[in-house]
This record gives structure tokens, C-alpha cells and sequence, in this order.
């Protein structure tokens, strides 16, 4: 009984309320014309509180709202039961009373069109200065501005990585077991003595005997190997007798017919003389080179029993070992078959209508680099000059230094076996002081007497780099002459640059298809990657004086086709720091030093040296220093370093604060106001999309009842 009597109060207190408050606006509607400020709102709430309105609203069953300040005030709206256009109009409005955004509310309440334009009017200028404002500040960050700071620290900094090679990047007794090598320096000299001879002024000509002091330094070689042939020559008396030079190219007369002692290798035809002046002979000393001599001398010789047959003439005692049952070598004939093959060499090497010296050595260096790149990194070490033979004595931070452990071996195509200190990764070297005596020293012999005579010059060359970079002694490196003491001073820059989108550094040294495995991406390393590949793609073959891929080659020495190639693609691609097809960024971390150099004579009269290579007296010792050896010092000028870092002029962060501030100016949004206008966005969708999903359903639903009439 209570619950109905509660229930019909309850109605009746609705209904009352209702009547009450329907009565009061048709009252004002009828005396005038009704506005918003024209409400009794202390009248209507006293209503309210007469009729106990706060006591029944939990007991509604549905979502209803209520707004007393619209013209249909007092009666609660469901906005489900409104039809579709007036329910998205119903959302709009109250969107715009409930929204944080300034300026908006005043639309939905505004009691008149006057009013509802004026702030429209502003609400639209605001949008617009807003909008502009918006695209300055999005200009700004988009310009990606960087700050450069920089910052001298005094502090240790760490001993970068010294690699030392010897300027003579083989041995000359060694590389004479190098066919290839033979071969390249036999067309050097002869090319070069073509030069000299076209280079000399025509007022006197060369004289016989010099000729042959030549031709005999050119025997002396260790590889040289004599045998008897026939040849054309021309010969004249001297006052030691006939002499005659061949003429190898043309078939001879029988009366200018002469014997040679010949060498295959170097070409050497000599001595020459006619060949009724020589006689077949039983030799008691023949050596390695088929030199023979008649008589033995000193402990020199041989057993009667192994005496050899040679060819003897009366005017030198030289003789050349012979063998009887072999012809006799034509060298017309031998010629006429290998001159072809001499054209295509001469081509192949590049050495074709050469006449400047300079340029002819420039070419056998890099003839001696094609060579050697078809041996295997072992045997290029091996022909070498090796760790303990180039580095004497070592000191770091005053103290010696263990040359086996503190020196790693690096292969370079054009210096042979160089040598990097403090090469471990994993060990920071720094020095305790600056100056000389706490960074490195080191007493170099290079061994002038194993100069190839394409090298030249006498020394060293010196490389200061990070001990993860290649140290690249072609491009960067310093040379330090022999007799001298060279002093490097240092000081370092360390680089710290911003990537994308703020700069165009490569992050973490990080790249594929480096040709340089195992050392940490440079600039220089980029462009010879670059220049490597697209050779490999055009000529198939690679560059020697650069590391290849795995799956590439070198190309060959002796191939015209593959040096011509590479020599275009080269002329092409001269300006590949500068091309398109060759875009190479810095790295981010980077270590700059800076090296100022100084040299005094060395050494001095009073400085004693014992080392294993010279057993003379010290001033012979001194003067045989001066000549083969070098002392190389490496130093930090000071124990201070630049650091150059960049950072962002404006960011994110400053983006969104200035964003930020022009939208509480203009338009008094914030962040969850933005969220505002995001929820009303998906409502409507949600709505749109509802109300079209009912309609497909209704249609489908007639349509089956349609079908289920029939």
C-alpha cells in the first residue's frame, strides 16, 4: 500500500510540476516575445522546490534530458525517439553548450541571429590568425635548425691508432721470384732508358762505354739466366777489340752473324762478338746464371770430373754455359714470335709513346699493384719488409713497448705491410702528459739496399687515425725522411653530429657492401665502395688499388681489354665526390686530428746506436742510419680537445608549446578540449552509420515479410 501510495505521489508530483511549469512560459509567451534572459529563473526553481522535483529523478527509466532554456522547456527529451536530421541537430547544440572551447557555447545560446553573427564573425577571424599563426610555427620546425656548440675540454684524451709503412712497398731481391714482376720491371727499364735517350740533347751522343757499363749493371741481376744465341749485329774495333751490339729484330747476313750471351727475362743480349771468335770449351766454374769461367779461382771451383761444356771467346774471359744436344737460340726467330706479344705488354702496362719519366714510374707503381693482387694476402706479406725489420725500438708514455703484441699487420695495395699501433679495441692508450716524451717513439730502418727502382724516395709514412677507421696512408698519411727525427704534433676534434631529418650523417658508421670488412664506415671508405662497385659493374673486374667484394676480381695486368676499360671508367668517374651516382654522407661520431709536423737532423755525432744491422764503428754506424733509418715521434701538443655537438634549434617539444599557446590565444583550447572535438567527430559517425544500419534492416525485414505474404 505504502509502495503505490509512493508511486502516485511521485506522478502526481511529475505531472503537477509539469502543468506548473507549462503554465508559467504559456503566460510569457502570450504577454511577449519570450527570450532567454527573460526567465524567472528563481521562480522556476521555487517550483521545482515546491513540488519535490529532486525526489523522483532516479526513477526514470530511460535517458532523458531535460533544457529549460529552450522553447519547449519543462518537457524532458529523449533523443533516441527524435527523428534523424533533428537528432544530429539536437547533438550539435548540446555540444555547444557543454564544450571547453571559448567562443562556441555563445553560439548555441545566443538569443538572436545579430548576436549568433557577431560571434561567428569572430570565431572565424580567431580560426583564421589562429591557422596562419599554426603554419608559421610548423614553417619553423620544419627548417630542422641545428645549434653548434662547442666545447674545449681539458681532460685525457685517448691515443689515437699510428699506422707506419716503409715508402718501398716490396723487396727487390724478393719480387724477382715474381714472374709478373719481372716482367713489369724489365719494360720499366727498358722504357725508361727509351726516355732517357729522347730526352738527351743531340750535341754529343752516348758513348760505347758507358752503353756497356749500363748493359752490365742491367746483368748483375739476381735472376738473370745467360744462354748462347745467334743474332744480326754490327761491330766495329776498340782498343780492347771487336765489340758488337745485336740487332735482334732482323735476320742477319751471313757474314754479320755474331754470338750473344742471352738473357730471356730482361731481353740483355750481351757481350756480342762474331761467331767465328767463339770456341766450344770445358769449363771448371759455371754458376747459378750459366757465367762460366775456364779456370777456377780461389775455392770457387769444381772438380775436374764435373766440368761443364761452355762457349768461350778470345777477347773476355767470360764464357757461357752450352748445351749441345739444344739448338742454338735465332734471336730473329724468337723475336719475330714474341714481338706481338712485347706489343700487347707494352700496351697492357700502359707504358705506349711514354717519354716523361715521372709518369713512366707513376705507371709501374700501379703496374706492380695489378701484379701483386692476383697473390694471396699471405704471399704479399711475405714479400714484404716485415714488423721486426722496419720497427727497431718503441716507447709509449716513457716505457717500451712490445712491438709483437702492440702492432698489428695491415695489407695496403701501394705501401705493402704497414703496421697500426694500439690497434685493440677494447684498450683505451692515453698519454699521461703532452709532449714527446709520453707519446709514442719509434726507430725505423727501412733498408734502402731492397728499394725497388720504382721507389722514390727514402722513408716512411706515417697515418693518425681512429683505431676502428682504415687508416687509408695513400690519401692522409705524412712521409718522414730517412736521417732525420720528425716530430708529429696533435690535438683532436671530436664530431658529434644530428641524422635525419636534422642532418644527413650516417648513425653508428653502419653500411652494407663495405669493402673495407672490419673497420667502422668513412667517408673516403664510401666513395672507393662506390667507385669499386660501379667499375665492377662495367668492366667486370675491380680495381686493384681497392678491395673487392667476394664475389668480384681483380682485373688483370696484362690485359689490354680490362686496363683500358677501367682507365675510361676512371676518367669518368673523376669527379665522383661530386656525382649523383656517388652520394656519401659523414659519419655522426667522428675524431678529427690535427697534425703539425717539425724535423731535425738525425742522428747526432754523439749518439752511440747498436742495432743488429750495422757492426762498424759508430761513426760508420751514424752515417749508415742517416741513410736507412728514421726516428718518428707522435705526440698531443695538449691535453685539451674541441668537441663539436649538434643539437635542435626547435623541436617537438617547442613546436607543441608555441602550437599550444596560439590555440589558448585565439581560440582558448586546450589538449582535452581537442579531445572534445574528437569524441563529437566519432559520435556523429557512429551515429550516421547507426541510423543507416536500422534503415537496411527495416528494408531487409519488409522485404522478407513481402516475400513470406506471397
Amino acid at each position: 500500500m505504502n509502495d503505490e501510495y509512493r508511486r502516485g505521489s511521485v506522478h502526481f508530483t511529475h505531472s503537477s510540476l509539469f502543468l506548473a511549469v507549462a503554465s508559467y512560459f504559456a503566460v510569457m509567451a502570450k504577454n511577449s516575445l519570450y527570450l532567454a534572459s527573460d526567465t524567472d529563473v528563481l521562480h522556476v526553481a521555487n517550483i521545482m522546490t515546491r513540488f519535490g522535483w529532486g525526489d523522483g529523478t532516479n526513477d526514470c527509466e530511460k535517458d532523458i534530458q531535460c533544457n529549460l532554456l529552450e522553447e519547449d522547456a519543462g518537457h524532458c527529451i529523449d533523443p533516441s525517439r527524435l527523428p534523424y536530421k533533428e537528432r544530429l541537430r539536437w547533438h550539435f547544440k548540446q555540444f555547444c553548450y557543454k564544450t571547453s572551447s571559448h567562443g562556441i557555447p555563445m553560439l548555441g545560446q545566443a538569443p538572436n541571429a545579430l548576436y549568433r553573427a557577431v560571434w561567428i564573425f569572430l570565431l572565424l577571424m580567431c580560426a583564421g590568425t589562429f591557422i596562419y599563426q599554426a603554419c608559421s610555427v610548423v614553417e619553423k620546425y620544419k627548417r630542422m635548425d641545428k645549434i653548434t656548440d662547442i666545447q674545449l675540454k681539458f681532460d685525457t684524451a685517448p691515443f689515437p691508432a699510428i699506422t707506419i709503412c716503409n715508402l718501398n712497398p716490396y723487396k727487390d731481391s724478393l719480387l724477382q721470384d715474381v714472374h709478373a714482376i719481372r716482367k713489369i720491371l724489365n719494360v720499366f727499364n727498358d722504357v725508361m732508358e727509351k726516355a732517357g735517350q729522347n730526352n738527351l740533347k743531340p750535341k754529343e751522343e752516348a758513348v760505347d762505354d758507358d752503353d756497356e757499363a749500363a748493359v752490365r749493371r742491367r746483368r748483375k741481376r739476381a735472376t738473370a739466366m745467360f744462354e748462347p744465341a745467334y743474332s744480326d749485329c754490327v761491330c766495329k774495333n776498340s782498343g780492347s777489340g771487336i765489340q758488337c751490339t745485336a740487332n735482334t729484330t732482323s735476320k742477319p747476313e751471313a757474314e754479320k752473324m755474331c754470338l750473344c750471351a742471352f738473357d730471356r727475362d730482361s731481353g740483355d743480349a750481351w757481350p756480342c762478338y762474331p761467331r767465328e771468335t767463339w770456341n766450344e770449351e770445358m769449363c771448371d766454374f759455371c754458376d747459378d746464371h750459366n757465367y762460366c769461367t775456364k779456370q777456377a779461382t780461389g775455392n770457387t771451383g769444381v772438380k775436374s770430373s764435373e766440368r761443364k761444356p761452355c762457349l768461350c771467346q778470345k777477347f773476355d774471359p767470360f764464357c757461357v754455359a752450352f748445351d749441345s744436344t739444344i739448338s742454338i737460340l735465332k734471336l730473329w726467330e724468337y723475336y719475330g714470335h714474341v714481338q706481338a706479344d712485347e706489343a700487347k705488354v707494352l700496351e697492357a702496362l700502359g707504358f705506349k709513346d711514354m717519354n716523361d719519366e715521372v709518369a713512366i714510374v707513376t705507371k709501374a707503381k700501379e703496374n706492380i699493384i695489378f701484379a701483386m693482387s692476383k697473390l694471396s694476402r699471405e704471399q704479399r706479406i711475405a714479400l714484404s719488409i716485415q714488423k721486426h725489420q722496419l720497427l727497431q725500438k718503441c716507447s709509449f708514455n716513457g716505457m717500451a713497448c712490445d712491438i709483437d703484441r702492440d702492432f698489428l699487420i695491415i695489407d695496403d695495395p701501394t705501401f705493402g705491410n704497414c703496421f697500426m699501433f694500439n690497434h685493440n679495441r677494447s684498450e683505451i692508450k692515453s698519454s699521461l702528459r703532452a709532449g714527446p716524451m709520453y707519446g709514442l717513439r719509434i726507430l725505423v730502418y727501412v733498408n734502402a739496399t731492397e728499394y725497388l727502382p720504382t721507389t722514390e724516395a727514402v722513408g716512411i709514412r706515417i697515418t693518425i687515425h681512429d683505431k676502428d677507421e682504415y687508416p687509408f696512408p695513400d690519401t692522409f698519411g705524412y712521409s718522414a725522411p730517412t736521417g732525420y727525427i720528425s716530430s708529429f704534433g696533435m690535438r683532436m676534434s671530436k664530431m658529434s653530429r644530428l641524422p635525419a631529418p636534422y642532418g644527413d650523417c650516417v648513425p653508428n658508421g653502419l653500411t652494407t657492401n663495405y669493402i673495407y670488412e672490419g673497420f667502422r664506415y668513412s667517408t673516403e671508405g664510401c666513395y672507393r665502395t662506390c667507385f669499386q662497385d660501379l667499375v665492377v659493374k662495367d668492366c667486370g673486374c675491380g680495381d686493384p688499388r681497392f678491395p673487392v667484394l667476394k664475389d668480384a676480381h681483380h682485373c688483370e695486368v696484362f690485359n689490354p681489354e680490362s686496363r683500358k676499360c677501367l682507365e675510361r671508367r676512371t676518367n669518368d668517374l673523376s669527379n665522383v665526390h661530386g656525382s649523383f651516382r656517388c652520394r656519401c654522407q659523414q659519419p655522426c661520431d667522428q675524431s678529427v686530428y690535427t697534425v703539425s709536423y717539425s724535423a731535425a737532423k738525425w742522428p747526432s755525432q754523439s749518439l752511440n746506436i747498436s742495432l743488429k744491422n750495422c757492426q762498424l764503428t759508430p761513426e760508420q754506424c751514424n752515417e749508415h742510419y742517416q741513410e736507412n733509418g728514421a726516428m718518428v715521434e707522435v705526440f698531443y701538443e695538449a691535453l685539451n680537445f674541441e668537441v663539436f655537438s649538434e643539437s635542435e634549434a626547435y623541436g617537438v617539444v617547442k613546436m607543441l608549446a608555441d602550437f599550444g599557446g596560439q590555440l589558448g590565444l585565439w581560440s582558448g583550447v586546450s589538449f582535452l578540449t581537442c579531445c572534445e572535438f574528437v569524441f563529437l567527430f566519432f559520435e556523429t559517425i557512429y551515429m550516421v552509420f547507426h541510423h543507416h544500419y536500422l534503415q537496411y534492416k527495416r528494408r531487409k525485414q519488409e522485404e522478407e515479410e513481402a516475400r513470406d505474404k506471397f
